[in-house]
């Protein structure tokens, strides 16, 4: 996990850039998003962007956390045709895109573009990164 979100993090030019990631369970995460979503169910990620703005320059990033249930991916995964694993790093980097900025609920054309970006990083990390 830390070696491909190293090479995601250089991809993106953050080398530099730190951020959590939690794996947890449907209930946690359900928790999770009730609290801060006010959704009550469980979801597959969450991202918590912690940077506001434009980053200042010579201070080190700090991008947020991504909480990613790996209940919800191994319902998810079997009827979409992936294993578990190529539906986490999905999941990581769908929820890597939300912290730099990239937000699918802003309407169509930002959609567009946040799962072109999802698809490419994503078949990085299919294809041995």
């Amino acid at each position: 996990l830390r070696h491909r979100l190293t090479k995601l993090l250089k991809e993106l030019e953050l080398s530099e850039a730190d951020l959590s990631v939690t794996v947890c369970g449907d209930e946690e995460i359900r928790e999770i998003n009730r609290d801060y979503r006010g959704v009550d169910a469980p979801t597959n990620v969450l991202a918590f962007a912690l940077e506001e703005g434009e980053p200042l320059p010579g201070v080190p990033r700090v991008l947020g956390d991504i909480v990613i249930s790996a209940e919800t991916i191994r319902r998810e995964a079997p009827p979409l045709g992936y294993t578990d694993g190529e539906m986490f790093y999905f999941y990581l980097v769908h929820g890597l895109l939300h912290l730099i900025g990239y937000d699918h609920e802003l309407g169509p054309e930002e959609a567009a573009r946040q799962e072109v970006e999802t698809e490419r990083l994503w078949s990085m990390i299919n294809h041995g990164l």
